[in-house]
């Protein structure tokens, strides 16, 4: 039987797993996917060869737009009414600035909405993609705290300082397109002629192969590339980045890392037709390229998009926003101090993306550091370290021995690191308690808190619960598929008044299961009340029965956790009254940075 090969194009990549999924019912589909919109998502089309496709699938201005620059029919995934009311409703509990920033049809439907429902949401539209910018800014200008609209208004909305929140299509609107889509296909595929021997190879390679031409367009990529055109978000753009220095070295070779993978980039110059291109080739390489088991180097792109996440929105920041900005803006070390679970590696990548966005982020996980290992990573003649210009993340520096304290102390102070490096640390304890103690070094504390951040407890802002759970339940709707509306108030309620004990990360957990496991629209109070008998709320009495159930490792986080508990978050007194040392501690707890 031959098979209808539609190309999914998707404005966010859960719409692409739910396209995907869809489609394995469906045994005479053959789906591929694409994430993107506007000009990407037409250049990725324009890459494959006529007649690849014989369905299009994609939704709003996309479509119109692919609509106009191939002959290949496209479908149109629809946003309902129910992803509108979903959407409205979760925004409007979280925000009364709330509006919505789309094109006239979908402002219209809301208006449509607004009237019959009596509820106040202020709408703006726009016709074409290049109003977008403005249209988002003059919402903004006029008070709009939180933009309501579609993939492509996600940036200008984040540029404006207003939060985001996206209509998503349901699984029914999609599984509705993908119906439409066999409904119109048309089975026309034209030959390969002279070269086709030649394409079938390298479609087959295992190396991702991309030529663009003069104008840093694809026009070829093969199969391996477009999976990782699917599978790496921005990769286009970071290879379009490096076609000006291929252009002016005519070669170009460099190690790069897509979800947590490294690939060895090789490029060159072709003339065609009596015009430039240039050829990118991706060969994968194993992980061996990591400085050493606890220290990393990240991507630009990868912090960018983890900046984005809950833990780095104004409305989590706003207790320490002010410190944050200094921050950003001061190329003083600066200290992240705060309880297990509060995310202060979100925070570090905020301020580092402030004060140098392009600039390489070297996580050192003390926690992992052995006095073997550190002296390996200096023996290594290629470690940034040695170098100048990045920013060294040391993540939860409470957790060295004494001897790591004073090596690492030295190091900084003998190689003057602080002014060859921008420093960012965190600590999950109060180091300056800690040094007043005995039990951390003055002399590196100096070094890495010249300024200070505190982050609060989950529980001590217990009125800005309800907005974290709101932001929360729309991200994890579109990760789960689900088309959760919120809670019920005596569900809400009970979340309020939980310790979350684990901050933010606890939050979090708990969040993701009630969205996975719930079949309503509405999170009931017994739902959250089961998920919450299962979360440690305070420090459990020594006689209370302890759960052996699960595997060693289980239980032994368990005790753990206990004794932490039992000792106010205290490691040095925890890891001492366990026997162990603060480093293995955490790294039996884990991260919860």
């Amino acid at each position: 039987m031959e098979k209808i090969k539609i190309l999914g194009i998707a404005p966010y990549q859960e719409m692409g797993l739910l396209m995907t999924d869809i489609a394995r019912s469906y045994e005479n589909v053959e789906l591929y996917t694409f994430t993107g919109f506007y000009q990407n998502a037409i250049q990725f089309t324009k890459a494959f060869p006529d007649k690849e496709f014989d369905v299009v699938i994609s939704r709003g201005g996309t479509a119109t737009l692919l609509r106009e620059m191939i002959d290949t029919p496209v479908i149109d995934v629809k946003v309902s009414v129910f992803d509108l009311l979903r959407v409205l409703k979760q925004a409007l509990e979280y925000s009364e600035n709330a509006a919505v920033v789309s094109y006239r049809y979908i402002t219209s439907q809301v208006e449509m909405l607004a009237e019959f429902l009596r509820i106040n949401i202020r709408t703006f539209s726009f016709d074409r993609p290049d109003q977008i910018a403005q249209t988002v800014a003059d919402s903004c200008a006029q008070g709009v705290d939180l933009v309501i609209g579609g993939a492509a208004t996600r940036d200008a909305a984040i540029a404006n300082g207003a939060q985001f929140m996206l209509i998503t299509s349901s699984r029914e609107s999609v599984e509705a397109s993908i119906r439409k889509a066999i409904e119109h296909h048309n089975l026309i595929r034209s030959a390969l002629d002279n070269n086709q021997l030649f394409q079938s190879m390298v479609d087959k390679s295992s190396t991702a192969i991309f030529l663009f031409d003069g104008d840093a367009g694809i026009r070829y990529a093969n199969i391996a590339a477009r999976q990782l055109l699917n599978d790496v978000e921005r990769l286009e753009h970071f290879l379009t980045g490096q076609l000006p220095l291929l252009r002016q070295s005519g070669s170009l070779h460099l190690i790069k890392r897509f979800n947590e993978k490294f690939y060895q980039l090789q490029g060159s110059t072709l003339t065609i037709g009596q015009q430039p291109h240039f050829l990118l080739e991706l060969h994968f390489h194993s992980a061996a390229y990591r400085l050493a088991p606890f220290a990393e180097v990240e991507n630009p792109e990868e912090l960018q998009e983890r900046r984005q996440l809950l833990g780095c929105n104004g409305l989590y920041l706003r207790p320490l926003l002010k410190t944050i900005e200094t921050a950003g803006s001061s190329v003083l070390p600066v200290l992240i101090q705060g309880a297990t679970g509060s995310r202060k590696g979100l925070v570090a990548r905020y301020i580092h993306t402030k004060s140098a966005p392009a600039a390489s982020f070297l996580r050192v996980r003390c926690g992992d550091v052995t006095e073997k290992t550190w002296k390996l990573l200096l023996g290594n003649t290629v470690s940034p370290l040695h170098g100048t210009g990045y920013t060294v993340y040391f993540e939860n520096v409470c957790a060295l021995s004494e001897t790591l304290q004073q090596q690492i102390a030295a190091y900084i102070e003998d190689t003057k690191l602080s002014r060859r490096h921008r420093l960012i640390s965190s600590s999950s304890c109060d180091l300056s308690t800690e040094v007043a103690q005995g039990r951390f070094s003055s002399k590196l504390y100096l070094q890495l808190s010249g300024l200070t951040v505190n982050i609060p407890a989950l529980a001590q802002r217990r009125e800005d619960l309800p907005g974290f759970v709101n932001l929360m339940l729309q991200q994890y709707n579109i990760t789960y598929a689900k088309s959760v509306v919120g809670l019920e108030p005596d569900a809400m309620e009970l979340l309020v008044k939980f310790d979350w004990p684990l901050n933010l990360l606890q939050l979090e957990k708990v969040l993701r299961q009630l969205v996975a496991t719930t079949s309503s629209v509405y999170i009931s109070a017994e739902e959250v009340s089961a998920v919450l008998s299962n979360e440690s709320r305070k420090a459990v009495p020594v006689q209370d029965t302890l759960d052996l159930t699960g595997t060693l490792d289980e239980i032994e986080r368990r005790i753990i956790t206990r004794v932490l508990r039992e000792e106010n978050m205290n490691q040095s007194a925890a890891a001492k009254r366990l026997g162990i040392g603060r480093s293995t501690l955490w790294r039996k707890l884990g991260d919860g940075n």
